[in-house]
């Protein structure tokens, strides 16, 4: 191609028109950073745009710098004629790198149907490429579809320092392959000076300017050549789909692989459902990074202890199924009677946080929003039919951070239309006051104040009067953990293994009352709570000191712990803690089932699992017997 594109900047209409700011700031003050609203934008459009129900969809984010020639070819072939506004020329020419992000889906139908917001589509005709290249919020004509305004498409423009993309589709068109290739930008509003002077949006397209003068797209092997100047995709011949090339991304001084790792964070946080929510928990969506060519690492379900845990509950409220350990109910409105989904809610022994991701830690990192999912995990997912994450609801957290659970909502189809326009147009919320049809904004308040109470009503202890002021009851604060440390159940998703996770008790070590010998007992780091032989269980590492390899003989003392601290017995006919097994430095069991066992002093680390009943908290003491004790 050797005739530069054509650019059109957009006039004001005589009855005014929407600028170039304005689109912008449709997406009002987002409370999450750019990027983080580009890949909920585009993860949204790509499910959007799916072929059929049966075909998975691939979404791909692909960054790279850009070498010399392409930028050579895209500043004079592509970006010849430029808005003063909008340095593009020098960018491409001048700057030292020019990296791109290439954001693309596959197994969709690509931006099909007429190029001009005024023509009229054919009955079945598509518009897909007006509503994404023209349109300003205009809400999709699709059921259960993930966007709703038609605003979100500037996420694409804000994640770029130059408010400037390029845009390669192909679709399905007359037994054939179709493709089209569009730039397009947001700059400021502006005006040319003189008595013909004329007033300009700040919305500009490139494109070939027809006899109207109004830029259409670059179509067929044309379209095509000018998309390989950015790479490419992986997207075969007869292939259909999108790819949105954000040219010069706002990074911020980050360094573009730390921005992909906090992307491939967002997409696990809040699209998940999409790798169970197929036939038989296989995938409907895929996702994949990479920088350079290079794939990046993204989380994995099945590694993750809190997206294990959403899982599990969103396959309870999917199948409408109530497996062992999760509470699963209904969510009604009274008035008029109507469902509004179901809730699913599964909890377990917390599990102490293991590595941060390096997304979270880097200092270098761009700033990306801060993660909603703490730990221990206290947090319920709620979402709409095309299963993703709207946002994460805060429950109470559970007292000395000894279990953790999650929850997921899901809005039953009959009225998935209103809580979609409740959302705002970032779609990371449900706000009743933005419905005008009563009935709807209370749907909305019903679910959001029932939601809270069943969340309440699952975290809540059973409380039971103590006999007197002075007395501490067991029953009671034995009850309120028993609602927070159940028996461990096999990880629906991860049956192979147990996980270790947060001490149920505290420990102690010292020596045994009037002895005499010098060897005294030293845990070793935090216990944890582990599955032991099937039980839920306090494993504790420690050492002895003394001379090397002098047998001692240990005792251990498992106490219930009730509240404020204070230690007994467990109230007559229920569980007693038990000492499981002793473990030597080796990991082999020693002695099972008694609560004393020889060590050897020295720097080795023994290892002892102690029972912690299903009602009850426990603390431990080893002490270092006498010769001729026990």
């Amino acid at each position: 191609m050797t005739t530069p594109l054509d650019l059109q900047s957009e006039l004001f209409s005589a009855t005014g028109g929407v600028a170039a700011e304005g689109v912008s700031n449709q997406l009002g003050r987002p409370r999450v950073d750019r990027f983080t609203l580009l890949v909920r934008e585009a993860v949204q459009n790509s499910w959007d745009a799916k072929l059929d129900t049966t075909t998975e969809v691939r979404f791909q984010i692909d960054g790279h710098e850009l070498n010399e020639h392409a930028r050579h070819v895209l500043a004079t072939q592509v970006f010849a004629y430029t808005p003063a506004s909008i340095d593009l020329r020098t960018s491409l020419l001048g700057a030292t790198t020019f990296p791109i992000l290439a954001v693309s889906d596959f197994g969709t139908r690509g931006l099909s149907g007429p190029t001009r917001g005024n023509v009229i589509p054919q009955p079945g005709e598509s518009t897909n490429f007006v509503d994404f290249m023209r349109y300003i919020g205009r809400p999709p004509n699709r059921a259960y579809a993930g966007g709703t305004f038609g605003f979100g498409k500037a996420a694409y423009y804000l994640a770029s320092s130059l408010k400037t993309i390029c845009v390669h589709t192909r679709f399905s068109f007359g037994g054939g392959i179709e493709s089209r290739f569009m730039a397009a930008a947001l700059g400021p509003q502006f005006e040319t000076d003189g008595k013909s002077g004329r007033r300009f949006t700040g919305r500009h397209w490139w494109g070939r300017m027809a006899q109207d003068k109004i830029v259409d797209p670059i179509v067929g092997d044309q379209a095509d050549q000018l998309a390989l100047l950015f790479g490419d995709t992986g997207r075969a011949s007869d292939a259909t789909g999108t790819t949105v090339y954000v040219l010069l991304p706002d990074f911020q001084g980050a360094s573009p692989q730390s921005v992909l790792s906090g992307m491939a964070r967002v997409l696990m946080d809040y699209f998940w459902p999409k790798l169970i929510d197929g036939p038989a928990q296989t995938p409907s969506m895929s996702f994949r990074l990479r920088w350079q060519g290079a794939d990046l690492p993204l989380p994995q379900l099945n590694d993750e202890p809190e997206l294990g845990l959403l899982a599990q509950a969103f396959l309870a409220v999917t199948t409408k199924q109530s497996f062992q350990g999760v509470s699963f109910e209904a969510i009604s409105a009274q008035k008029p009677k109507k469902l509004l989904g179901h809730v699913a809610l599964v909890r377990r022994p917390a599990i102490p946080l293991q590595a941060i991701s390096k997304a979270e830690t880097d200092d270098t990192s761009f700033n990306m929003q801060e993660r909603e999912l703490k730990r221990p995990l206290h947090h319920m997912a709620v979402m709409r039919a095309p299963n993703f994450v709207v946002k994460y609801i805060e429950g109470p957290p559970v007292p000395y951070e000894l279990a953790e659970y999650a929850g997921v909502f899901h809005v039953d189809s009959e009225v998935d239309a209103a809580f979609a326009r409740s959302e705002p147009p970032t779609h990371d919320d449900w706000v009743p006051d933005f419905l005008l049809d009563p009935t709807e904004k209370r749907y909305v308040r019903v679910a959001q104040r029932r939601l809270k109470e069943v969340v309440e009503a699952f975290t809540a202890p059973n409380l039971i009067q103590a006999a007197t002021a002075r007395t501490h009851s067991v029953a009671a604060f034995s009850r309120l953990l028993g609602g927070l440390v159940p028996s461990l159940e096999v990880d629906a998703l991860s049956q192979s293994h147990s996980r270790p996770s947060s001490s149920g008790g505290r420990m102690r070590s010292g020596v045994g009352k009037g002895t005499t010998v010098a060897s005294q007992v030293v845990f070793v780091g935090e216990s944890m709570t582990e599955v032991v032989d099937g039980v839920p269980a306090m494993v504790a590492c420690f050492q002895v000191s003394g001379e090397e390899g002098k047998a001692v003989k240990i005792l251990a003392l498992p106490k219930v712990v009730v509240a404020d601290g204070f230690e007994t017995d467990p109230p007559e006919g229920s569980q007693q803690p038990q000492v499981l097994k002793w473990l030597d430095p080796d990991g082999a069991t020693v002695a099972d089932g008694t609560d004393r066992c020889t060590v050897s002093a020295g720097a080795s680390k023994w290892t002892v699992a102690v029972s912690i009943p299903h009602d009850a908290m426990i603390s431990l003491t080893l002490q270092a017997e006498a010769e001729g004790e026990g």
